[in-house]
């Protein structure tokens, strides 16, 4: 999990499905909230896609336990120099959910043993 201040900086749109995510061991590299002045359409999180091939499934399931409706699950392969890299799971929700800015998942994921 990143600090309040680092969270208070992303679209309050998108800000708790990033907190989810992050509470589940989930890795980000980039988020928006979508509609008009933004770079997407739909709230679209860019998912760290090198730790497992599962990450997007698991985020999928995450977030849909959680009442927000995910539309599309891709993954996208940036390229660089004309060749594909370091490919990317990208999750696209239905709308964005600023009124649950603030909100906090209950329960938080972590390595350590209790």
């Amino acid at each position: 999990m990143a600090s309040e201040k680092w969270y208070r900086q992303l679209d309050a749109g998108i800000r708790f499905a990033v907190r989810l995510l992050h509470s589940r061991g989930i890795e980000t590299c980039q988020s928006c909230q979508g509609g008009r002045g933004h770079a997407y359409d739909h709230p679209t999180i860019d998912l760290i896609a090198c730790a497992d091939d599962a990450s997007g499934f698991a985020a999928v399931a995450a977030l849909q336990s959680h009442g927000l409706t995910v539309s599309e699950l891709q993954i996208v392969w940036p390229m660089k120099n004309g060749l594909p890299y370091e490919k990317l799971w990208r999750v696209v929700l239905l709308k964005p959910c600023p009124e649950r800015a603030n909100s906090k998942p209950m329960f938080v994921y972590s390595y350590e043993a209790t």
